[in-house]
């Protein structure tokens, strides 16, 4: 950093351009603090905020086209686009997040920014370059997704399970309607999910909700796991045909397969994870000895572009790894 500092003070350009930013931040003090008294601390705020709320009314209108295209049909569940904004939704969900304001796209915006601003910032530190950062940025990001996604693995699992076990409530009393269903068994639904059906019954109740619209949201609220059970539920209040309770049973049935065959996946993902994990950390340890005692092998990785690019690819191999344990992970149901 010291050294781009003093190589841009060498050059005419270089100390014309900073002079005239000093000479900028002095006309800004002369004219705005000594002539109008103005409140740098209360102008800045204000900016903050501006920026802030322009921020956040464009990811309110990118939630609002999300959800207006896929109502119109003009993107399907098969959409490239929608899979990722479910996985960040289930995201959210199994960090706690939703229920504090976070949608996906907010989200996403945070996780890019901040992990754009750390790759710079590393980058900066320990190979003073900036477009090594700039480089490093898509797989960092990455791998920050994945990582956001293994850590909030025990929360998935518990949020799973919860879902599973009051779709067979539901299923079991489903004669009279779901709505009823739910009503009659709300605090048999495990509390870990019981905020998002009470949420359905205000939503029927007291927001005059269509049940179906109502159902969507809970849909929303629940996770892609819960897509199959909320579609059968849509069909049976909106069709009502003799006998389709029947299907009800078919969910318990293929809820207790789901069980197994998750702890079965669950049992495997920790064996790999083990397994990745172990040779990363053994791959850290010879690497770091061999930098640490060996003066030119530091050199080259840490200040020759050829070195610095090795390290990348190496992120890269790492990451992908990585990418794929975590795809087979949310393949898991």
């Amino acid at each position: 950093m010291n050294s781009w500092i003093l190589s841009v003070f060498s050059t005419m350009k270089g100390s014309a351009t900073i002079a005239f930013i000093f000479l900028g931040i002095l006309l800004f003090y002369l004219i705005g603090i000594k002539i109008y008294k103005l409140n740098v601390k209360k102008w800045l705020t204000n900016l903050g905020n501006y920026f802030i709320r322009v921020i956040s009314n464009f990811l309110k209108k990118r939630e609002l086209q999300y959800h207006r295209d896929l109502a119109i049909g003009k993107i399907n569940e098969k959409n490239s686009r929608v899979r990722f904004y479910r996985f960040l939704n289930n995201l959210i969900i199994d960090l706690e997040l939703k229920s504090k304001g976070f949608t996906p796209y907010s989200f996403l915006f945070v996780v890019v920014s901040l992990t754009f601003i750390g790759s710079v910032t590393f980058s900066e530190v320990v190979f003073n370059n900036f477009i090594m950062g700039i480089m490093l940025f898509p797989i960092i990001l990455i791998g920050v997704l994945c990582l956001l996604y293994t850590s909030a693995n025990i929360r998935h699992d518990a949020r799973i399970e919860a879902i599973i076990e009051a779709e067979n409530i539901i299923s079991n009393n489903i004669k009279d309607g779901v709505v009823v269903a739910i009503r009659n068994n709300i605090n048999l639904i495990n509390s870990l999910v019981r905020p998002q059906f009470i949420d359905f019954l205000d939503n029927i109740d007291h927001k005059n909700y269509h049940v179906k619209t109502a159902l969507l949201e809970l849909n929303n609220n629940l996770g892609s796991v819960a897509d199959d059970f909320i579609k059968k539920c849509i069909v049976f209040e909106m069709e009502e045909e003799h006998g389709i309770a029947g299907m009800f049973q078919d969910v318990i049935e293929i809820n207790n397969i789901k069980t197994e065959l998750r702890n079965e996946m669950k049992r495997r993902f920790e064996d790999i994870m083990v397994d990745f994990i172990s040779s990363i950390v053994l791959i850290a340890i010879f690497l770091g000895g061999v930098l640490y005692f060996y003066p030119d092998v530091r050199n080259f990785y840490l200040h020759n572009i050829i070195g610095q690019i090795v390290i990348g690819l190496d992120m890269l191999i790492i990451i992908s790894v990585f990418v794929l344990i975590t795809m087979l992970r949310a393949k898991e149901l």
